[in-house]
This record gives structure tokens, sequence and C-alpha cells, in this order.
């Protein structure tokens, strides 16, 4: 909120400048402020329609609000004025993944890896199209790489994790699902695919605590 007020001072004494108005939407976005977010956003694009930055943010926002043909829209401007964008491809990856446009999705993500060969979220991003194909090797070796490039990557293990499981190599799983939890160990998910992978183990007792585990890290539950 302090930002804003620097944001708010800054646009006061020069209201023609689009920055402040973008960042002060990143700010609103943060507070979850996502309409007051987009007027910023919009405010900035009409001061500067060439501002890649505000249609990357604004498709950020529309994101969040699952509106993600609009989000694509964005992004397909920002790429436009810079191609080589690394964030606009991989945040339209994401929002082609949620469309379940997997090809779509990894196409965006190769070009994201191509532009920056040590973008972890890429690897992790397409890991998770080809694992929704179910295409589970490539999908590892994208969590492999992930990994590779970020050892403390809780996410890239978690997935990987969920990779091994469904080719029944339970072992993998659990140990994948172990250093998940050893990194983060408030991620319910985490517990609660262990457990499931335990229970394809017959490991019942260590499920049913795994179950109990994940349902206390829930949200709202008592």
């Amino acid at each position: 909120e302090n930002a804003i007020q620097d944001y708010d001072k800054a646009i006061e004494l020069d209201s023609s400048n689009a920055i402040p108005y973008s960042n002060r939407g990143n700010c609103y976005g943060e507070l979850k402020q996502i309409e007051r977010a987009i007027q910023d956003y919009d405010k900035a694009i009409e001061l500067d329609s060439n501002y890649a930055v505000a249609y990357y943010n604004r498709g950020n926002r529309y994101g969040v609000w699952e509106q993600y043909e609009r989000a694509i829209q964005d992004y397909n401007k920002a790429i436009e004025l810079d191609p080589n964008y690394v964030g606009a491809y991989n945040n339209r990856g994401i929002s082609y993944a949620n469309l379940k446009q997997y090809e779509r999705a990894i196409q965006d993500y190769d070009k994201a890896i191509e532009l920056d060969p040590n973008d972890t979220d890429a690897y992790n991003n397409r890991g998770s199209s080809y694992f929704s194909l179910e295409q589970y090797e490539r999908a590892i070796r994208d969590y492999n790489k992930a990994i590779e490039l970020n050892p403390n990557d809780a996410l890239a293990y978690y997935n990987r994790g969920n990779s091994y499981d469904e080719m029944e190599q339970y072992e993998l799983a659990i140990r994948d699902y172990d250093k998940a939890i050893e990194l983060d160990p408030n991620d319910a998910d985490a517990y609660n695919s262990r457990a499931f992978t335990y229970a394809h183990t017959e490991e019942f007792d260590k499920a049913i605590s795994d179950i109990e585990k994940s349902l206390s890290l829930l949200p709202n539950t008592e």
C-alpha cells in the first residue's frame, strides 16, 4: 500500500507516464484488487500503446481471473511488440494449457526455453503439459532439467513424483514426494499424492497418516 501511494505521487507529478500506472496495477494485483489493476493497465496502454510490459501485466491479471482468451490476446500483443519476451511466451503457454490446448502450450514453452535455456518455470510448465498428454517420460525429462537448474525446486520434485506414480514406479514417486515435502513441509498436495502412492504399495498406515497431514494443512479445516 505504501508503494501505491508512491505511484499515486508519481502519477500526480506526470500523468502522461505509462510506467507508474502499470506498476501501480501490479500492486493492486498483489492485493487481489484485480479490477483496479486492469484499470491501471488500460490507462498505461492508452498512454503508450507500444508498452509491451503493460499488455503482459494485464494478461497476467486476466489469467488470475481465469479469462484465458483475453489473457492470450494480451500476450499476443506483448510478443508482437517484443518477440523475445520470455515471460509472455511462458504465460501464454499457461493460458493455453488451462484451455487444454496442450500442444500449443508446448510450442510456447519451447520458445521460452529457446530464448532462455535456464528458465526452470518453462521446463516445469512444459513437463506439466506433457503429463497432461500422458507423455510421462518426456515430462520426467523436463522435470529433471528443472531440478538440475534448481535443486531446491519443490514443485519439480512433486511433479516428477506424479509422473513416476502414473508409470507405477512407486518407490521413485515416494522418493520425490519425500524431497518435495522436505523442501516445502506445508505442501498439502505432496502429502496427499504420497498417500495415494502408499496405498498402491499397500502401506496403509503411512497413507492414512499422510491424508491426515494433508487435511491439517488445508485452509478452513478443523
